[in-house]
């Protein structure tokens, strides 16, 4: 089993693949890198020459594609971040001296650093509306339920189940984690401007919020007088509020 691995999600990352992968050897030379890939540019032809791993799916989305690469890879660590060049790979060792203690190490971009022009303002509001609307329904401290840069160990990331097909990753990924009592810690990070052209739009908070009041209040049964909500399941998802401990970037 490999020690230590980070996973890139990868869709049209050709601007710039080969700067991520660069940044993440500089910081960690003997990890291992694999991408999460259904690219139809040349990424995965840049990342393969840098020493990559390219894990084809036959699937394009981003979460089908970290679902399978969850299957296939066996690390005792790996990170998770996004390929666009906004995540600080300066942060992977300190993340992944975090996991010797912890199960899930989540990213805070809120709690941290956005730099001038990294987030445009309506992507910025939507992201604290949702966060805060995930901190009520999900009763959980999390400040930042879309930041694509997370760390787990083995035991996490194979128990995690991943059903979503679009932007939901992130949010469905801390739900799971939320509800399955993993020991988790919140590490505050810088978030920059990214390479190549956005690919999340600010709809896509709405569809986040849906998934969450659709997974919060998974089971409406019909009985004789009519709908109600499983209390059995709520309860279930969020009777106890997980102690997510908060560390400072550093």
């Amino acid at each position: 089993m490999i020690d230590r691995a980070v996973l890139l999600p990868t869709y049209n990352e050709e601007l710039g693949i080969a700067k991520v992968i660069e940044s993440i050897y500089s910081v960690d030379p003997d990890v291992k890198i694999f991408l999460a890939d259904s690219s139809t540019d040349r990424t995965p032809e840049i990342a393969e020459s840098m020493g990559a791993l390219v894990l084809k799916t036959e699937k394009r989305g981003k979460a089908y594609s970290v679902a399978d690469a969850f299957r296939r890879i066996d690390a005792e660590k790996l990170i998770m971040l996004d390929a666009d060049g906004t995540y600080p790979s300066d942060q992977i060792p300190t993340i992944f001296k975090m996991l010797d203690e912890y199960e899930v190490v989540l990213t805070s971009r809120i709690r941290g650093r956005i730099e001038p022009g990294a987030m445009p303002l309506i992507n910025r509001f939507t992201n604290l509306f949702t966060s805060a609307y995930a901190r009520i329904i999900l009763n959980t401290n999390v400040t930042d339920v879309m930041s694509g840069m997370i760390g787990f160990r083995y035991n996490a990331y194979k128990n995690i189940e991943i059903k979503s097909n679009r932007f939901e990753l992130e949010v469905e990924i801390i739900t799971e984690v939320i509800g399955k009592r993993f020991k988790t810690a919140e590490l505050a990070i810088r978030f920059g401007k990214r390479y190549g052209t956005p690919k999340i739009e600010w709809i896509d908070g709405f569809r986040i919020l849906y998934y969450l009041t659709k997974r919060a209040l998974p089971l409406l049964k019909r009985g004789a007088v009519g709908w109600k909500v499983d209390m059995y399941e709520l309860e279930r998802l969020i009777s106890r509020k997980p102690n997510i401990h908060r560390s400072i970037e550093e």
